[in-house]
């Protein structure tokens, strides 16, 4: 989702239990899914566990997958203070009261090799451009950078940030160690946005209206 900045800061969190949690997985787990990495280049050094996912990439309709339940507990408060940061916001609540609350639409676990990279790429199909990324690092180090729109940060364990990801994005684990974020698709119903050098300010965005910049190679600048 586009917003005006490339980070927005919505929390922190004791993730500890998540973290032994995820530490458990064993190397089978991990590379039993691996739809991400062949469906995405940029993504090819990483491992994805896949909590709610759909190999569509729809908008809706979320299927919760069966690690999920492992999960269940230590995700709620993640959830919760997610959905609280964008029930309080403005444009957020007029529209709740209209088509109904907000949702994960993906949730997954995704783990970066030691010295690996995911090269800078901008998401492009309806429902990753019209959902807000969330991403929470579960385990990390102080060489793990995160780059959105050409500004670099290390983001810290247990903290909440969206990122712009209709801008270029990119990671280097430049440390020795793995590094595993949670990352969670957030939607909106209803929302407006805007998609590349294409405005809907009166109605919400939809892949019919959208359909001409789903795959627009330029990144969405109408709020910069």
């Amino acid at each position: 989702m586009n917003f005006k900045g490339n980070y927005r800061k919505i929390g922190d969190l004791d993730v500890s239990a998540l973290k032994s949690k995820a530490l458990e997985l064993t190397e089978d787990d991990w590379a039993e899914n691996a739809h991400r990495q062949k469906s995405f280049k940029a993504h090819r050094n990483t491992k994805s566990i896949p909590l709610i996912f759909d190999e569509d990439f729809r908008h809706s309709n979320p299927t919760i997958r069966p690690m999920f339940e492992r999960f269940e507990a230590e995700l709620a408060p993640i959830y919760r203070a997610v959905r609280e940061t964008f029930d309080e916001a403005n444009e957020a609540g007029r529209l709740q009261t209209k088509v109904g609350s907000c949702y994960a639409i993906r949730t997954l676990l995704a783990r970066l090799d030691p010295g690996g990279f995911i090269d800078p790429h901008m998401d492009r199909n309806f429902s990753l451009t019209h959902a807000h990324r969330i991403h929470v690092p579960i385990k990390t180090h102080a060489d793990v950078e995160f780059s959105v729109g050409g500004e670099a940060k290390n983001l810290s364990q247990g903290e909440i940030w969206e990122i712009n990801n209709r801008r270029m994005h990119a990671v280097k684990n430049r440390s020795p160690i793995d590094r595993i974020h949670l990352i969670i698709d957030w939607v909106i119903p209803g929302e407006r946005c805007c998609c590349s050098k294409h405005t809907h300010p009166l109605t919400p965005c939809s892949p019919k209206a959208c359909i001409e910049t789903d795959y627009a190679l330029e990144p969405c600048g109408c709020l910069a």
